[in-house]
């Protein structure tokens, strides 16, 4: 339609503006659409619905990108000066925006702190559940006698340490910082050594030779010792805070500067239309 105005053997002064106008117009409501579907991906809770709303503000940009040419094509050959001034300053502004919002929204699809707190809440948490279970049958058995000895005194460390183990990951899955995270780390292994020590001497009491309870629990630590390796590592990739940390900090900034720049773009037309009516 832009075309087609463009290539008119004449082309009233007043025809420009109104189709200056109603492509910034265009401009301003897909930019807002990509803002949303941008916040709504950083936000949402599955990956289904994180790519959904990426695929939504990558459709939206796409259609800011075309109104931009369309606007770009119309204002070179029929806008002011200031008008050509505001579309340069869009243009870089738009540029920026764009690295950045895919940026965001290939963080926000990778969900990886969701990820590892739904490990840590599902499997990690049902090994947890049964070490301990396999050690507190050890440790009843041995109070039968009321007289406790090293059985109950080294599953209560090995049963310790692991829920130690336990509470820190969601420490770790909200921090950022590397070496916060590098602190965190330490304590894990050594709550996982704790407890692989406390296995060991267990092993090594003659009356729980064979014992089934204690297969068991072995079991569970090396499962415990592998799914804790997946949350620490996808905590580290931390997609999910990074995402949130740019979307509310510099793409806020820059979106409403594109905004703003907008703003200007369509009050300097709207103000040469009155004259064009003149």
């Amino acid at each position: 339609m832009v075309i087609g105005i463009l290539y008119k053997d004449k082309i009233t002064p007043l025809e420009s503006e109104l189709k200056k106008i109603q492509i910034v117009s265009s401009l301003r409501i897909h930019l807002l659409e990509a803002i949303e579907a941008e916040k709504n991906a950083v936000l949402a809770i599955t990956d289904e619905a994180s790519k959904t709303y990426a695929d939504e503000a990558r459709s939206a940009s796409n259609k800011v990108e075309n109104s931009r040419r369309d606007l770009a094509a119309i204002i070179q050959q029929t806008g002011t000066s200031k008008e050509q001034e505001t579309v340069a300053e869009f243009n870089s502004c738009w540029i920026e925006f764009r690295k950045l919002d895919e940026e965001i929204l290939e963080l926000a699809t990778q969900n990886s702190n969701l990820k590892a707190q739904k490990l840590s809440s599902t499997q990690f948490s049902r090994e947890v559940t049964a070490f301990e279970k396999s050690l507190r049958t050890l440790i009843r058995q041995d109070m039968r006698g009321n007289k406790p000895g090293f059985i109950t005194v080294h599953s209560f460390e090995a049963i310790t340490a692991i829920l130690e183990l336990f509470a820190l990951h969601k420490e770790h899955i909200e921090e950022l910082d590397d070496k916060e995270m590098d602190r965190i780390e330490n304590k894990m292994k050594d709550h996982l050594d704790t407890a692989k020590k406390a296995l060991h001497e267990l092993r090594n009491i003659p009356e729980l030779r064979g014992s089934a309870e204690l297969v068991n629990a072995e079991a569970a630590y090396k499962r415990i010792v592998e799914i804790n390796a997946e949350v620490v590592r996808l905590s580290r990739l931390n997609t999910n805070i990074k995402s949130s940390e740019l979307s509310l900090g510099k793409k806020r900034l820059i979106s409403a500067k594109c905004q703003e720049i907008l703003g200007v773009l369509q009050d300097t037309i709207e103000s040469h239309r009155f004259k064009a009516t003149r």
